[in-house]
């Protein structure tokens, strides 16, 4: 008896995992992938909390206040226009105190990567002789802990941060906010702030960039007035970056507004060439100038009554955090996610990679990377997603923001503009949490790999009990 086949004239709708689709799809069946999950449930007091939110006057007061903080990040105009040393720029940040990525946490409880960069600084800064008398002065508590977040910085990676450490400096001219983020430190991309490590040949590193390479930097950009950022954000995410794990067109962008100021300096040719070559040869460099916009233009949000956008999103390889704009600096925790992604090597697994770690989400919560997967789909390739996959989840954060942003127009949506302010209580809605884009890490230390993860739902569910406490009345 012949056997039938049926791939030609099959019509599949497939309900539910991928998986199932991608098989039948590889086979040639005509199938369509049905976007559904179950219906999502909240616990009875999340679910009380938010009804206290539906009354018409305070969901009014809502609406108006989500408005104007969201408006902040709308009408930001992001200038770069210095370069100057942390603890000048950052407050708080005096001496014997070391800034870390992530929400706070004690030193008993870090992972080893922010440990060690403890450890780091104290010998960087030179409070420290050797490795034992800075555990010392870590565990008598003579040095003093911040988180990034809690501060006008970001702290990308472990995010370690010293007083002497040389920053670029934003300025939103709209509101007038300064953030400071540290630049890429070299061609390798790691090293001291990143990943906490220290050696002579680092430390000498970041004192020469700090004394020779930025300086020429901030000679250039002060010639020019300024650099604005937003520009360069906007036309990149028309050209394949989500401005998180890719920048790849922000890079080639800065170069063409930054070189010629450079080259127009009255310096020795060979000074400028240092600065030129660290500039073009360090791989995603902008993605600093990206976070310092991002934070600048998120700080005037900050203790917006009654907005329910968020603030803030972080890990610290433990916990993960979020930050409410009508509940100020107050931190609502779970534990850090995995990220799901493609390693640089057959050798490494999940076993050997750190739950997140790090700030630079802070570019999701001003409508990049996650948010912006539409623009990127090589970055969604790194988990074996297609560009209708990578619309998918950009049509998905769409459900969950305030607003669209008429400042981020990209092609592979028609041009329809890229959500910007995430709501705690859409995301509670539907059930969606954002996506946010990043490196993996290895809990040794270095980069091991790229991918995503989703802000865990217990952050919003603490949000709102919080937020309905303290307006629901």
């Amino acid at each position: 008896m012949e056997e039938k086949t049926y791939a030609s004239d099959l019509r599949v709708v497939n309900v539910g995992l991928k998986f199932f689709y991608d098989a039948l799809v590889s086979q040639n069946v005509k199938a369509t992938q049905l976007q559904w999950r179950p219906p999502f449930k909240l616990n009875a007091d999340v679910v009380n909390a938010k009804l206290k939110l539906e009354k018409p006057d305070l969901k009014a007061k809502i609406e108006a206040a989500n408005e104007k903080a969201v408006g902040y990040l709308l009408n930001s105009d992001p200038y770069w226009i210095d370069v100057r040393p942390a603890g000048e720029v950052i407050e708080g940040l005096d001496d014997y105190t070391v800034i870390h990525s992530g929400p706070p946490i004690e030193y008993e409880d870090m992972v080893m990567l922010h440990r060690r960069g403890l450890v780091s600084a104290c010998l960087f800064e030179g409070w420290a002789k050797t490795e034992a008398e800075a555990i010392k002065l870590i565990e008598g508590g003579k040095i003093k802990l911040l988180s990034a977040l809690d501060t006008n910085t970001v702290g990308a990676g472990t995010g370690i941060i010293t007083k002497s450490v040389a920053m670029i400096i934003t300025e939103d001219r709209a509101t007038g906010k300064i953030a400071a983020t540290f630049p890429a430190e070299g061609p390798n991309q790691g090293g001291f702030c990143g990943w906490g490590l220290y050696s002579e040949e680092i430390a000498d590193y970041l004192r020469y960039m700090r004394e020779e390479l930025l300086p020429v930097m901030a000679m250039a950009v002060k010639a020019r007035g300024g650099l604005a950022t937003k520009p360069i954000l906007a036309e990149s995410l028309q050209m394949g970056d989500e401005n998180h794990t890719r920048q790849t067109a922000s890079d080639l962008l800065f170069d063409k507004a930054i070189l010629p100021e450079i080259f127009k300096l009255d310096l020795p040719k060979e000074q400028l060439m240092k600065t030129i070559n660290y500039i073009v040869e360090t791989p995603r460099f902008f993605h600093c100038f990206g976070q310092g916009a991002a934070r600048a233009s998120m700080l005037s949000a900050v203790g917006t009554p009654y907005s329910t956008m968020v603030t803030a999103v972080c890990g610290n390889g433990v916990d993960f955090g979020i930050k409410v704009a009508g509940l100020g600096d107050q931190w609502f925790t779970a534990p850090a996610p995995m990220m799901k992604g493609r390693y640089t090597s057959s050798k490494f697994t999940e076993k050997d990679q750190l739950p997140w770690i790090g700030d630079s989400c802070v570019v999701e919560c001003y409508g990049m990377g996650g948010l912006a997967a539409a623009a990127s789909p090589i970055v969604c390739s790194l988990r074996g997603l297609k560009l209708k996959d990578a619309i998918g989840i950009t049509r998905e954060m769409q459900q969950i923001c305030i607003a669209p942003n008429h400042n981020f127009p990209v092609p592979n949506i028609d041009f329809d503009f890229l959500p910007i302010g995430i709501d705690i209580r859409k995301v509670l809605e539907t059930g969606i949490c954002p996506e946010i884009h990043g490196g993996m890490f290895n809990y040794q230390g270095g980069l091991i790999g790229a991918g995503s993860a989703r802000v865990p739902m217990l952050c919003f569910e603490k949000a709102m009990r919080a937020f309905a406490e303290k307006y629901g009345e």
